[in-house]
C-alpha cells in the first residue's frame, strides 16, 4: 500500500509533484497534510492507496483530516502535540482554511520533486 501524501515515493509525489517530508505525524505534517486535503476538496479529487484519482468528498475530506490525530497519538507519545493536531484538525473542520501560522509551517514540511531530466 503507497502513502499518499508523505514522502518521495507518495502518489502525491509522482502524480502532482509534491509531498510531505516524511515522519511522524507532529503539528508540521498534520499542517502540510491538510493544506493538500484542502487542495484536494477544492479541486474535487484525491487519489487513493493504489494512486488512483478518486473523487473528495467532504465525507472524505473530513475522516481524512481526523485521521491525523489518530496518526498522531499512534506515532508520537506526547499528548500536547497531538492536542495541538486535533486543534488544528477542528479549526479547519469548522472554518475550511488552515490558520496564517499553520501556513507557515506548511511551506517547512512541503517538498516540490524537482526533475533533472
Amino acid at each position: 500500500m503507497v502513502n499518499i501524501y508523505m514522502g518521495r515515493e507518495s502518489c502525491y509525489a509522482v502524480k502532482e509533484g509534491v509531498y510531505v517530508k516524511p515522519g511522524p505525524m507532529d503539528l508540521g505534517r498534520a499542517a502540510a497534510h491538510l493544506y493538500l486535503h484542502l487542495r484536494d476538496l477544492k479541486l474535487g479529487y484525491t487519489y487513493n492507496h493504489d494512486c488512483v484519482k478518486i473523487r473528495m468528498s467532504r465525507s472524505l475530506f473530513e475522516a481524512r483530516c481526523k485521521y491525523l490525530v489518530k496518526l498522531c497519538r499512534e506515532q508520537i507519545n506526547d499528548e500536547y502535540e497531538c492536542s495541538q493536531v486535533e486543534q488544528l484538525v477542528n479549526a479547519v473542520l469548522s472554518n475550511m482554511k488552515l490558520p496564517q501560522w499553520a501556513e507557515e509551517l506548511v511551506k517547512q514540511y512541503l517538498v516540490k520533486v524537482t526533475r533533472l531530466i
